[in-house]
């Protein structure tokens, strides 16, 4: 064997061995393994295809109004179930917005790299489920966007036999401009007030409710202590199912209380957690 062979042989070796060192020893995660990359690369380190006894979901809305911001959570159930890691993308102007994902503030368990989230050391299953909690801003323009995750599940036993991982089911995701109170239907058969959505929000909400007679209705939104802030619905409205966003933009984080009020008597009120 000549010294080219015996150098290029080498030299591949050594990358090999890198990338194993690199994805088995350094458990601080690792990007670019979901079905975003083409062709897709996957969780290989921990094991040479994907498996179904490993099940990765993307839990969260399906439409975020534009310039918002959302909480996502990746899930993984199956396999050895011991520790798991992750990683979470999303493809929208051709992959090239690095500002759309974070984790969330005062979460050391998330880190970025290149656009991408993914763990800093691997997480404990508890009851065969991990999971994470990540944000993600929608763009101010609107569309659709496309979120990815893949994970996987291990042994802990510091080498690649026996774990096991996933892709998730791509998740795509709808951005809209939100247009003040939208009649959602001519019907209705009381007068309710549905949990406000996504519930945290970050700084726009939507909240549905249902009229059953024509009749003042009001929207209020307090504080925690109890202070009136806001009334994102004050008039006479027909029978029917409405929804309408309210904008927290210029309120700080933290818990916030909302009640439908109909002729005067109060209906319902509920809770909703504004994050920032």
């Amino acid at each position: 064997m000549n010294s080219r062979k015996i150098f290029i042989l080498s030299f591949a070796l050594f990358a090999v061995g890198i990338i194993l060192y690199s994805f088995v020893f350094f458990p601080t995660g690792y990007v670019g393994t979901t079905r975003k990359t083409l062709p897709p690369l996957g969780c290989v380190c921990h094991g040479d295809t994907a498996t179904s006894t490993v099940s990765v979901q993307i839990i969260g809305p399906d439409s975020i109004p534009a310039g918002t911001t959302a909480l996502y959570r990746i899930k993984t159930t199956g396999g050895p179930a011991i520790t798991g890691g992750f990683n979470f993308a999303n493809y929208r102007d051709g992959g090239a917005d690095t500002l759309t994902l974070s984790g969330v503030p005062g979460d050391t368990m998330v880190r970025k790299q290149e656009g991408e989230l993914t763990h800093t050391h691997p997480k404990m299953f508890s009851n065969d489920t991990v999971s994470w909690i990540v944000r993600y801003t929608a763009s101010s323009v609107t569309g659709y966007d496309t979120l990815y995750a893949t994970s996987n599940s291990t042994n802990d036993s510091l080498n690649s036999e026996g774990d096991k991982w996933n892709w998730s089911l791509n998740k795509p995701v709808r951005i809209y401009n939100p247009i003040g109170i939208i009649n959602l239907s001519t019907a209705a058969q009381e007068f309710s007030i549905s949990q406000n959505f996504p519930n945290p929000f970050n700084p726009v909400t939507q909240i549905d409710f249902s009229v059953a007679r024509t009749s003042d209705i009001k929207i209020r939104i307090f504080d925690i202590l109890g202070n009136e802030i806001a009334v994102p619905v004050a008039q006479t409205m027909k029978p029917g199912k409405y929804r309408v966003d309210f904008n927290g933009s210029s309120l700080s984080s933290g818990t916030y209380f909302y009640s439908l009020t109909a002729d005067g008597k109060t209906i319902s009120t509920k809770k909703m957690l504004l994050i920032k």
